[in-house]
């Protein structure tokens, strides 16, 4: 990773990158234990491994940026969810937002990184319609 990023700009990488996976694997979780689609599931597995590759490759010292102790945000409650079908659905914003995120910030480090991470971002968007598709 390049020395020309800030501790501040690797929290936001970082954060992001955290974000993407655990959206991710909500809806990894949900379609391979409530729709129980192979296929579906195995995309989805598939690009949080990627996530996790992308980011071993170009930001092995990320974790350096960590400052959950001083996230002005941490404390904030989460909005209660009003039906289960909610989810999945903030799981999906979460992971999108993140790898806009990340492509944006990529742009600094890596026109790699970036378009990896555009790339995942629209398959994504083809994910989410499949899994709504599926959805009952």
């Amino acid at each position: 990773m390049s020395g020309g990023i800030s501790l501040r700009e690797k929290a936001v990488i970082d954060a992001n990158i955290n974000r993407v996976g655990e959206g991710l694997r909500v809806v990894e979780d949900w379609s391979r234990f409530c729709l129980r689609d192979t296929g579906l599931t195995e995309k989805l597995r598939n690009i949080r491994h990627g996530l996790w590759k992308l980011v071993e490759k170009q930001y092995p010292d990320i974790i350096k940026g960590r400052s959950s102790g001083e996230d002005i945000l941490a404390g904030i409650r989460e909005p209660e969810r009003a039906r289960v079908e909610d989810i999945p659905r903030a799981s999906f914003n979460r992971a999108k937002e993140g790898l806009r995120v990340l492509e944006e910030m990529g742009k600094l480090i890596s026109s790699e990184s970036s378009a990896e991470f555009k790339k995942m971002r629209f398959s994504l968007y083809e994910i989410e319609r499949e899994f709504y598709e599926r959805c009952p």
